[in-house]
């Protein structure tokens, strides 16, 4: 929309009631677009994508979806933690392990020191293609296919997880 000012009007049709109707009216229809394209009148609290139960093993995502699948819940230790050990095709999806309140739907207060806290595994897709992602747990040790896991504050051994994400 262009708008665009006469300076040869009068003041007195400036300032008519119409005018200024009109002027309010697209200040407010401007101000509403505005709050919707970022997010506040969406009613959803600002996260994107999804949070898939844990135990999901394939996710069909577009380009630039973004899906989360839950690891549950767990305290993080000193060096335990979850990772993306391998992925057959990185140019497909993204792929990262969050926590706390990065994971879709979780309170600011589920995250408090010391507390269980929940991990998942976000998906983004990149381009049309096929990519499995595999997740581990480990304590105390990098992110690697042969890391430790007899300690920790979860019971060992710590399941893989394997996710096919397929980007149409």
């Amino acid at each position: 929309m262009t708008l665009t000012a006469h300076l040869d009007a009068d003041a007195s049709a400036a300032c008519s009631p119409g005018r200024r109707h009109t002027a309010r009216a697209l200040t407010t229809v401007a101000a509403v677009l505005l709050l919707a394209g970022c997010g506040v009148l969406s009613g959803d609290d600002g996260a994107e994508g999804e949070l898939l139960a844990q135990g999901t093993t394939e996710v069909h995502l577009a380009a630039g979806e973004t899906a989360q699948i839950s690891l549950g819940r767990g305290s993080q230790g000193v060096g335990d933690d979850w990772g993306v050990v391998s992925q057959t095709d990185e140019a497909v999806a993204a792929a990262e392990v969050v926590m706390g309140e990065e994971v879709h739907g979780t309170a600011e207060a589920e995250d408090a020191p010391g507390a269980s806290m929940p991990y998942a595994v976000e998906l983004t897709g990149e381009r049309a293609g096929t990519t499995t992602v595999r997740v581990l747990y480990c304590t105390r040790a990098a992110i690697a296919e042969d890391c430790d896991q007899s300690t920790g504050t979860l019971d060992p051994p710590v399941d893989p997880v394997e996710i096919t994400v397929v980007v149409e």
